[in-house]
């Protein structure tokens, strides 16, 4: 098992090699980055941190397309892995709602460890993108093997690796 090390915003994070994720096609405004994490901190319930691992300061804030009621035309919602991640707009002042880029969801092969942006046209779009707290709930099963634990701040000795 080949571990690296992986200065990010959250600090050092160790990563396994079967927890790598590698962007298909590039991310628009991203196109030399391809090397991704997926950082999972317990206590943030549902939301994931896509953390690049060739630039320390950028991550997105994801969460499954199903907790903002979403479904996208064409995607399978028995597959392993969530069939679409959204990014979340994180709100600039508190008490904003909290809004994802719908359109445009990340999807996850969780065999081959690799992901893609798609763009749905808004007809292939199903659901009113609000958020629904009974979908909310912490990555599970073999998606869930392919992440990283970071424990907070105050915790934080080491990086678990799950």
């Amino acid at each position: 098992m080949h571990v690296t090390q992986h200065q990010t915003r959250f600090g050092g994070v160790d990563v396994v090699e079967s927890q790598r994720w590698t962007c298909a096609e590039p991310l628009g405004g991203f196109d030399d980055l391809r090397l991704f994490a997926l950082l999972h901190a317990p206590e943030q319930g549902p939301f994931l941190w896509l953390q690049s691992l060739e630039l320390p300061d950028l991550a997105f804030l994801l969460v499954d397309a199903a907790c903002f009621g979403l479904r996208y035309e064409g995607l399978d919602p028995a597959d392993d892995a969530p069939p679409a991640c959204v990014m979340v707009i994180v709100p600039r002042h508190p008490g904003e709602v909290l809004r994802v880029h719908r359109l445009a969801p990340l999807l996850f092969n969780v065999e081959a460890g690799t992901f893609i942006q798609q763009v749905f046209e808004p007809d292939q779009v199903l659901g009113d993108g609000r958020w629904r707290d009974e979908a909310a709930h912490p990555p599970r099963g073999p998606w869930a093997s392919r992440m990283v634990e970071i424990l907070p701040a105050g915790q934080r000795s080491e990086t678990t690796v799950a």
